[in-house]
């Protein structure tokens, strides 16, 4: 346990304002000889008491205490770092070493979280059962008690390994429902973990979400690449002749990620070849974002073949196209306009 320094503190501070134990004494309304055994570390001030000699003194309870809270994160760090050279090796040992840095940093939440690392490595790794209650126990103890997200999400995934292995299954199920769904954390960790039908659903729900993130980032990406010369930024050792053709690249990546996974095989109407509403706008978008980049690279031929591929697609995906044609190409004018295609807006 770190030693308790606040006798020497006390004494530290009062010589340091020039007073006597007396004096000191009086202001706290105890005795002189209390003040004595508190420096001399033969007793300590009763707990109500800490926040009244610290205010007098005008300093905080760590400075009071005379306790580092960077020092003792670096001790932390230390002893982590060189316990996770065996953490693969010799995971007891590492367990071992854990636990005993928590003798010293009692309920440390960062030491309890490298302890439940190994608990889950050892369970998933090595099938190794005996820490399960201990696991659960101690994921709990940091779910409830963390303020820090990932390390909620990451306890939840453990205790529901522990709840697996243990034959709850709706147990493990509930844990994992309560992930949120933001960065398809939920879903992705749902779709390991689980099995049948919510791994299915799970796996089709993280792939959809992944998949929209990978082709609009490509978009992204590709709109960077095209705006380039705009802001007179040179990239790397690209020159300005070079960024159309990357912006093309990652348009026709988009759009390749994009067409993969239409549902073609399955249906012939193009309407429903979408995974979801909302494909098919990323899907238009990436063929005029193409044209403009054919355009610019003096392309007419193929410019103008992808606004059309464009434009036809845009009349099939959407049934009520003809109803409401004013409507869906109010906005497929708007990028025309944006990739410095005007002159095709009729």
């Amino acid at each position: 346990m770190t030693n308790i320094n606040i006798g020497n503190k006390i004494r530290e501070l009062r010589k340091k304002k020039g007073i006597t134990q007396e004096v000191l004494a009086s202001i706290l309304s105890v005795s002189p000889q209390a003040i004595s055994k508190w420096e001399s570390g033969l007793t300590y001030p009763d707990m109500e008491m800490i926040p009244v000699i610290a205010g007098y003194f005008e300093v905080s309870m760590d400075i009071l205490f005379d306790y580092d809270v960077r020092e003792m994160k670096a001790k932390i760090q230390k002893i982590t770092d060189e316990a996770r050279t065996y953490f693969f090796d010799d995971t007891p040992k590492y367990i071992e070493t854990i636990k005993a840095a928590l003798r010293e940093y009692p309920d440390n939440e960062f030491l309890l979280c490298c302890l439940l690392d190994a608990y889950e490595y050892v369970l998933r790794d090595r099938e190794d059962v005996s820490h399960l209650d201990e696991l659960i126990e101690l994921s709990q103890k940091i779910i409830t008690e963390s303020t820090d997200f990932l390390r909620v999400c990451n306890a939840k995934d453990c205790q529901s390994a522990a709840y697996l292995k243990k034959g709850e299954y709706q147990k493990a199920k509930a844990v994992l429902e309560t992930l949120p769904c933001d960065f398809n954390i939920r879903y992705d960790t749902m779709s390991f973990r689980l099995s049948g039908k919510d791994k299915l659903n799970a796996s089709v729900f993280s792939r959809n979400h992944h998949l929209e993130g990978l082709y609009s980032s490509c978009m992204k990406e590709g709109d960077a690449w095209f705006r380039m010369n705009e802001h007179n930024v040179t990239f790397r050792d690209y020159a300005p002749d070079d960024y159309i053709p990357e912006a093309l690249k990652c348009y026709q990546k988009g759009l390749c990620v994009l067409t993969t996974f239409l549902l073609i095989d399955l249906y012939d109407d193009p309407a429903e070849q979408y995974l979801w509403a909302g494909m098919q706008t990323f899907h238009w978008c990436f063929l005029q974002r193409i044209a403009a980049c054919y355009k610019k690279l003096g392309n007419q031929e193929k410019c103008e073949q992808y606004i059309a591929d464009a434009y036809r697609l845009i009349s099939l995906v959407w049934k009520d196209f003809e109803e409401n044609k004013d409507q869906y190409m109010k906005y497929f004018y708007k990028y025309l306009n944006e990739y410095d295609l005007a002159e095709y807006i009729k």
